[in-house]
């Protein structure tokens, strides 16, 4: 017995004293057995309802299957895609029942199956025949809005250049975070869509997709809580995301690049951003010249204080989430260096600092 009176917990002397050591090694192996039944019902619960998802089954989709992908990749698919509610217990399912050995295309599922339903539609092979049958169509992060035009045509045949030019001038619908009298310069949002025959040759459902996809990640990373954050309009911070879109080279530098944005706005200072002036003159990739960054243009932010009046490009994910989150830091200047690594830019607070760091990317040919 210990000095506070309280007895040591191995003597099992909280039960009876008159209770036997071998009913009481019966006792606790009850209550060790009801704790795990009780643990084994809401485990065997939750396995249930990953194999078979309450409700009815949602929305059919039109779901990729790559060259290649291996179980553990269709798992992560269908789960990305809503279609199952797991993607370790659907793995563990189709091995346990030997299957795994689809052919790549594309499927018509839905979202909130059962794993058996999901096994067997891929089981009965792609949705449009042989695999590839299906239009895979990819757009990266950062192209302009002519550029998605030209790219839609590259690679859907079926489209036509005059129809696809007036959608993407007079879309049926537009985004809810778009302002009146603007493009959708921005606002389509830059990712893989698969197309089966009867969307290859519908240019409107597709730009209402890419759309619909924009304000659902702009929702997802919470836009619209730009002006308590920012002081800024969600379409304002798609514009800083585009600008960061079209600078950063590495992710580690998108925060970063929207910090240097930010401190340059409150100090009233002209952005002097590359990319916006290559977007005013038209001017992808060839060498600015100084006629350039003396060109009368609102989107020449080297004589303009302020953002350019539009997006520049489309932004990705990873830049809407870095201009709604900057990083801490009173940056004024950035320029690409290539330290600590490849499209690495180094980050500068005095104007000294930065033209030793101009030199550097000068000394390497970055494109200073």
């Amino acid at each position: 017995m210990s000095l506070s009176g309280v007895e040591d917990p191995q003597d099992w002397d909280w039960l009876p004293r008159r209770t036997s050591t071998f009913t009481r090694v019966i006792i606790i192996t009850a209550l060790l057995g009801t704790v795990l039944g009780v643990s084994g019902f809401f485990v065997k619960g939750w396995i249930d309802d990953r194999l078979d998802p309450p409700g009815d089954e949602g929305e059919q989709l039109l779901v990729s299957i790559p060259q290649g992908a291996s179980v553990n990749d269709i798992a992560r698919i269908l789960d990305d895609e809503g279609v199952v509610a797991n993607s370790t217990v659907f793995r563990y399912y189709l091995r346990y029942k030997d299957a795994g050995d689809f052919q790549a295309g594309s499927y018509l599922l839905n979202e909130n199956m059962s794993v058996w339903r999901a096994k067997d539609v891929l089981l009965t092979g792609p949705a449009g025949g042989p695999a590839g049958e299906s239009i895979s169509v990819l757009l990266p992060e950062g192209l302009t809005l002519a550029q998605i035009h030209d790219r839609l045509l590259e690679q859907v045949p079926s489209f036509s250049a005059d129809d696809l030019a007036r959608t993407l001038a007079f879309p049926a619908v537009r985004s809810e975070y778009q302002p009146v009298n603007t493009t959708l310069e921005g606002m389509l949002f830059p990712d893989t869509y698969l197309l089966d025959e009867a969307t290859a040759a519908d240019e409107d459902a597709l730009v209402i997709r890419m759309l619909s996809r924009f304000d659902e990640v702009a929702n997802e990373v919470g836009l619209d809580t730009a002006p308590q954050r920012l002081g800024l309009s969600p379409y304002e911070v798609v514009i800083v995301a585009s600008l960061i879109e079209r600078e950063a080279l590495i992710d580690e530098d998108r925060s970063k690049i929207a910090r240097v944005i930010y401190n340059r706005l409150t100090a009233e200072w002209p952005l002097q951003i590359d990319a916006a002036v290559r977007y005013a003159v038209n001017k992808p990739s060839a060498p600015l010249t100084q006629a350039d960054l003396s060109v009368d243009n609102p989107y020449n932010v080297y004589t303009r204080v302020g953002l350019p009046p539009g997006p520049i490009a489309a932004p990705g994910r990873q830049s809407l989430e870095a201009a709604l989150n900057p990083a801490d830091g009173i940056w004024m200047f950035y320029v690409r260096t290539d330290e600590p690594e490849t499209g690495a830019h180094t980050f500068s607070v005095t104007r000294e600092e930065h033209e030793a760091a101009v030199a550097i990317c000068q000394a390497r040919d970055l494109g200073c």
